[in-house]
């Protein structure tokens, strides 16, 4: 009889398989399909000042109530959130945030900090992760962790290198699943990156390699060579290992302010929340392209005024249009999407998703 051999401690080794016919398979447990998956983690990418934090909030938002996502779709039983920020106070920031984003505040909750030797300690993943798991278990009914941003919760490690960004965030995704809960996290690009949306993450690719599902935020752009801001940022899908490749959201930003009532100890309180619009034809490397300048579109102004004329001629009468309709007559006449999409905005057009599709009505007429 041969024995295995020992390793280094003197235990024989051993190993463990599985029949793939013992495995039951499950269907995804989705908070919002395609973009928000339990057991899974996604990052939000993008340059500060984009609304990153403000679109968390939106998220938490649909999470504690029945607010429809951003696309419209059902948002679910309302459940609780666990937040984590390091950059932002919770009570000039963050809560304003939340509370103009509709979110329900008695099912928010946040982990601030680690209580250890009598001493309040930054919450570290790869030393607290047991801490967390508590709380999620102790507040109950947990579906969604927010971590702003990631690379604040990591200690002293070297981002760049996969070996220890590994060792942070596999033990993140272990609890994920163990948990059954949804993880968004937010970082930053690194300061040269290519022009694919992929190369967006800060950091090691393992950074994006954990995260099942990618997010990038870009400045939407406009114009022919003198390229300029619309003052919208595109919400587009980076990666998305768990589902096909979910059309690119578009919002705003909008100032907002909260009124305290005669027992309030505030009278206003101005803050920002974020504002979806629909979707647009583009996708997340196309954004990178048109945001720094490449392959942006080829149209003129007298171009894109002849697309605004086709655009009024077809919904004059201010009745909704589907947009395969729209998009199929503008092909005939050689306009492509992105010209009609900016002709859309600068003319008043709104856009409605209906179980039949995407529609889009005058409402300027």
């Amino acid at each position: 009889m041969i024995k295995p051999p020992p390793n280094v401690n003197g235990q024989p080794k051993s190993f463990t398989s599985v029949c793939a016919e013992d495995v039951i398979m499950r269907s995804k447990d989705w908070l919002w399909e395609g973009h928000l998956m339990r057991g899974t983690q996604e990052l939000l990418s993008g340059i500060p000042g984009l609304g990153k934090s403000q679109v968390q909030c939106s998220f938490v938002a649909c999470v504690t109530t029945k607010l429809p996502w951003p696309n419209g779709e059902d948002s679910g039983p309302p459940a609780n959130v666990v937040m984590m920020t390091a950059e932002d106070t919770l009570d000039q920031e963050v809560v304003p945030r939340l509370k103009a984003a509709g979110a329900d505040l008695s099912r928010v909750h946040f982990l601030k900090s680690i209580r250890s030797d009598g001493k309040d300690q930054q919450f570290l993943l790869g030393e607290d992760l047991d801490m967390l798991e508590k709380a999620v278990m102790q507040i109950g009914e947990v579906a969604l962790v927010t971590i702003d941003p990631i690379t604040a919760y990591m200690g002293k490690i070297d981002s760049h290198k996969t070996t220890d960004v590994r060792s942070q965030l596999g033990p993140l995704k272990d609890f994920a699943e163990r948990m059954n809960i949804a993880i968004s996290t937010i970082t930053h690009p690194p300061k040269s990156s290519s022009h694919n949306a992929i190369d967006h993450f800060i950091g090691s690719q393992a950074f994006i390699a954990a995260g099942r599902i990618g997010h990038l935020c870009s400045p939407e752009m406009e114009g022919d060579e003198d390229r300029v801001e619309t003052g919208r940022v595109l919400f587009a899908h980076a990666k998305h290992n768990p589902s096909v490749r979910m059309p690119t959201l578009v919002f705003r930003k909008e100032g907002f302010e909260l009124h305290g009532g005669s027992n309030s100890p505030w009278n206003i309180i101005k803050t920002v929340r974020v504002v979806w619009e629909g979707a647009v034809d583009i996708t997340a490397d196309e954004a990178v392209r048109a945001s720094n300048g490449k392959g942006g579109s080829d149209t003129t102004w007298a171009r894109q005024k002849k697309v605004q004329a086709f655009l009024r001629d077809l919904l004059e009468d201010g009745k909704p249009v589907p947009q395969k309709i729209i998009q199929a007559e503008a092909e005939k006449r050689g306009f492509t999407y992105k010209q009609l999409d900016t002709a859309k905005r600068k003319i008043g057009v709104v856009s409605t998703q209906t179980p039949e599709g995407w529609t889009w009505q005058l409402i300027a007429f």
